[in-house]
């Protein structure tokens, strides 16, 4: 709750204003432990019958005298107020905000008392947290006409307030520094009997439990004696002190004075027994162990037997000097010690933080407090405006100068950045360039090629586990039994296909003899290259592990040694223009990063194998970088799975082509070679060989199937797995510089004239990029010279 604020090793005045005395205290921090400076006590009558105003003034004068005596002179003072007058309760609050907490015991003590929240003052401390995430909380309230009794006080002495603490609580406090209550977690009572009223403060398990004040104390005994003995107020005070004592339990030793003094004492035995009786019926509470005894009750002779008797407990006198220097300004604590704990544990306050911190201040006090604080910053405000323009005004013409030559100075500067923002420019006239333009476009292009270098190092954080976690994936599809073993899981580029994909198309010589090898070439370039792949049955192509790439050209991914014709070498290239640009190099091809995995593998029956397939189309997984990988697309079809004897287990296949049916293969390479002259078209029977799926391997027969005995069999089976990665992937890998396009094609055949007619124009050599033209048509026989045709600038790749 909002309170002034407690200056922690600042000195205060601490004032313990009770009933019947005034008691001073100061603590000082010294490097071996605490020491009591000072100590100093007034006592006064504490006669009941005394009217109010008289005991006040009795109040001041002994405060007055006091502080004369100790030689005080600072202002802000800590006090106490006694239990009797305060309202506490220890509640169990749900778990909530920290800032409604206030909220709630508002909301609590409003409930409690009969007032006003504008005529209490009122705190609260979270003493503990419960296990489901509330708060243990003490609250405590005081009506503002107590505590304004005792700001009369102060205001009379011309002191000012700064904490207002509770009695029974600062004297628990003291004890619980100078371990009066152990580290045993047993459950303790301190028990003050004072002049008018007697406290109780319960600890169990090293934690403040319970508080309760009893409207009964050392006055009802004096009352006693004084109505037993026929005695004013003042002299029964007196002979309470010099010969009280508590009962023995013996009538002829105790007399009619004991006598008196136990009916006395009974009363307060019946109240604490009852509060006793009471903290063990609520949550947490708990049997008391020990009593520990303090206040001027303490000093009645026999009272520690007298009470073990009665409580049936453990009961000691408090030892509040224990660990702690007495000085010789001090040395009147010696008297009565017991007395003294209320004092030592509000001047604690002043030098280190207590298990009990509350601070009932008026929300009065408080408001003028504030209003204070910002009086003085008001002040402080103003004074420095007025300072500010008293130092201003002299000096402004030499300033400026001061800061007309220091623009001059900025403009030309400037100008050399941005010589358009400083210059006077006419319509029409150009802008003038910056000197540092090309120093910026560098640096700028520097850090740009600084991001690109730190965008591939993200990425590359990104997928660092990007096998890792498929691998993982498809390893726990795997059903249960060990009935599924993969012999080959292969990183692939997947793609859905409509139709089987064929090589590329192989290239053709010219329309010459020669051209003919060229195309023959070409042919089985499409045999070795476009071979290699074909349909396995799940209806996606697979570009397979694309392998180490060097920094020449790729061996035919799609077509392989196609376009070989283009490289043939006779004299006659010379005659028809040379050689094409079959060595030249050309930009690089991208290698598409995989999506997916290639898996070949064997289940020992249907059931298991389609267990595993089902079980990859589920499956996800959160990876450690935060992101989600997932099962896109799983290419399976059961009509390629084979029956094959587990025999094959020791010889598991690595590749589609080992048992299943060969691959389609394409109709002929797909790199760039020779052209597609007329007789080039020979190439076709290459292309064809190769989409016979000759390099692919044939798959078994039906007879050979057949002699599998069920009994010892296991499938085989192929399938493609597409990953969702949840992110992008590069896509563009660069695979080194391909290689370029074959040599050119050989020249055209000549054309030949039918008889009296002019001769057929020659046909074109097709030829490759660079390649040179056709040769001329010969001439044509018995008729007119043959007309030659125009070679084209260009072959066809």
């Amino acid at each position: 709750m909002a309170t002034m604020k407690i200056g922690r090793g600042k000195k205060r005045l601490v004032l313990d204003i009770g009933s019947s005395a005034v008691r001073l205290c100061e603590i000082t921090q010294t490097k071996t432990g605490y020491q009591l400076s000072k100590y100093f006590q007034r006592e006064y009558s504490s006669d009941p019958n005394i009217p109010e105003e008289e005991a006040k003034q009795t109040r001041i004068a002994a405060v007055n005298a006091l502080l004369k005596e100790a030689k005080v002179s600072t202002k802000k003072t800590i006090f106490g107020v006694p239990g009797q007058s305060v309202f506490t309760r220890t509640r169990a609050l749900p778990p909530v905000p920290e800032y409604k907490v206030t909220q709630i015991v508002k909301y609590e003590i409003q409930q409690q008392i009969p007032f006003s929240l504008d005529q209490i003052a009122m705190d609260y401390q979270v003493l503990d947290r419960t296990d489901a995430g509330g708060y243990e909380v003490m609250m405590a309230a005081i009506k503002v006409d107590v505590v304004e009794k005792h700001l009369d006080i102060l205001n009379a002495v011309k002191r000012s307030i700064d904490v207002v603490d509770v009695c029974p609580l600062a004297a628990y406090n003291w004890l619980k520094h100078t371990g009066e209550f152990g580290d045993q977690g047993e459950c303790v009572a301190l028990i003050d009997i004072g002049a008018s009223t007697t406290d109780i403060v319960i600890e169990r398990e090293n934690q403040f439990r319970f508080t309760r004040p009893l409207n009964v104390g050392g006055n009802d005994i004096t009352r006693a004696v004084a109505a037993a003995f026929d005695l004013n107020f003042k002299d029964a005070e007196l002979l309470k002190r010099q010969k009280g004592f508590a009962p023995t339990g013996d009538p002829q030793r105790d007399g009619k004075g004991g006598e008196v003094i136990g009916q006395a004492l009974q009363r307060i035995v019946s109240e604490i027994m009852r509060s006793f009786a009471f903290f063990r019926s609520l949550p947490g509470g708990g049997v008391v162990n020990r009593v520990v005894l303090t206040g001027g009750g303490a000093c009645l002779r026999n009272i520690v037997p007298y009470l073990q008797r009665q409580l049936g407990v453990e009961i000691r006198i408090a030892q509040p000097l224990a660990g702690i220097t007495v000085t010789p300004g001090a040395q009147a604590v010696n008297d009565a010690p017991e007395q003294a704990c209320v004092a030592l544990g509000l001047a604690l306050r002043c030098c280190e933080r207590v298990p009990i911190e509350l601070n009932l201040i008026p929300p009065r006090v408080l408001e003028i407090a504030r209003r204070r604080e910002q009086y003085f910053y008001w002040a402080l405000v103003v004074v420095t405006l007025v300072l500010i323009m008293a130092s201003v005004i002299p000096v402004k013409a030499n300033e400026n100068k001061q800061v007309l030559a220091r623009t001059n100075e900025l403009t030309q500067v400037l100008r050399r950045y941005d010589p358009a923002l400083v210059s006077n420019l006419k319509p029409g006239e150009p802008v003038p360039e910056s000197e540092r333009k090309s120093e910026f476009l560098a640096v700028r292009s520097k850090v740009q090629n600084m991001k690109k270098a730190v965008d591939a190092l993200d990425n590359a954080v990104v997928q660092r586990t990007f096998w890792l976690d498929q691998l993982e994936m498809i390893n726990a599809s795997r059903p249960a039994g060990n009935k599924v073993w993969l012999s080959n899981i292969e990183t692939s580029r997947l793609k859905k296909q409509a139709r089987q994909d064929r090589g590329g198309r192989g290239g053709g010589g010219g329309a010459d003899p020669m051209g003919l090898m060229g195309g023959l070439m070409g042919g089985m370039g499409g045999l070795m290259g476009g071979g290699m792949m074909g349909d396995d049955g799940t209806g996606v192509s697979s570009s397979g592990f694309p392998g180490i790439q060097g920094t020449g050209g790729k061996m035919g991914a799609e077509g392989g040694m196609g376009g070989m014709g283009g490289l043939m070498m006779n004299p006659m290239d010379m005659m028809s223009g040379g050689m094409g640009r079959g060595g030249a190099e050309r930009e690089a091809p991208k290698i598409k990063r995989p999506n997916g995995m290639s898996i070949i593998g064997y289940a020992a029956d249907d059931q298991s194998m389609r267990a595993f397939v089902e079980e990859l189309k589920r499956q996800t997984r959160r990876t450690d970088n935060g992101l989600t990988l997932a099962v896109k697309e799983v290419y399976f079809n059961e009509g390629a799975v084979e029956r094959v004897e587990w025999s094959a287990l020791r010889n598991a296949r690595t590749n589609a082509g080992s048992y299943g049916q060969g691959g389609m293969g394409g109709m002929g390479g797909a790199m760039p070679g020779g052209g597609t002259g007329l007789m080039g078209g020979m190439a076709m029977m290459g292309g064809m060989m190769g989409g016979m799926g000759m390099m692919g391997g044939m798959g078994q027969s039906a007879a050979t199937a057949r002699r599998i005995n069920p009994a010892n069999a296991i499938l085989a089976f192929t399938m493609h797995v597409e990953f969702d990665f949840g992110y992008a992937i590069e896509d563009d890998t660069p695979a080194g510089p391909a290689a370029g396009p074959g040599a050119g094609g050989m020249f055209g055949m000549p054309g030949f004239g039918m008889p009296g007619m002019p001769g057929m124009p020659g046909m074109p050599g097709a030829q490759g990029e660079g390649g040179a033209p056709g040769m001329p048509g010969m001439p044509g026989m018995f008729g007119m010279p043959g007309v030659n045709s125009a070679a084209p600038a260009g072959g066809t790749e």
